[in-house]
């Protein structure tokens, strides 16, 4: 398995095992909206994540010019900000807690890549 698919594996997990605790403890305090809006964004920030992973896979063993990965990340950038806007219009979410849960995809990135470069042993995906 390529240290790519590793790395969106293992973030996955930890989004999603965060999303099921965050997201039952908001339900069961009577915040339905709050948790769609939580799992809305970051299901966004998934989204964003399996985008950038596949461009880096497409990309990678090439050479890329600076001016290909400035376009490739404008467009990302752009459909993922129209992606996000379109959930908050047409969906029935809490907007406080979608940017919440957009803002848990870094945090689960960052714990996953802190993961694998410690060499820590972690499940298999």
């Amino acid at each position: 398995m390529s240290e790519l698919r590793r790395f969106e594996g293992l973030v996955a997990l930890f989004l999603c095992s965060f999303l099921i605790v965050a997201g039952t403890m908001l339900v069961a305090t009577g915040h339905p909206r709050m948790a769609a809006g939580l799992v809305a964004g970051a299901l966004v920030g998934m989204a964003n994540l399996a985008w950038m992973v596949g461009t880096a896979r497409r990309l990678l063993g090439r050479t890329p010019t600076l001016r290909q990965l400035q376009v490739a990340g404008t467009i990302r950038f752009l459909t993922v900000a129209v992606l996000f806007g379109a959930v908050l219009l047409v969906g029935r979410v809490d907007p406080v807690t979608a940017v919440i849960g957009y803002g848990c995809f870094p945090i689960a990135g960052a714990v996953a890549g802190w993961r694998i470069m410690r060499g820590q042993p972690g499940p298999v995906i």
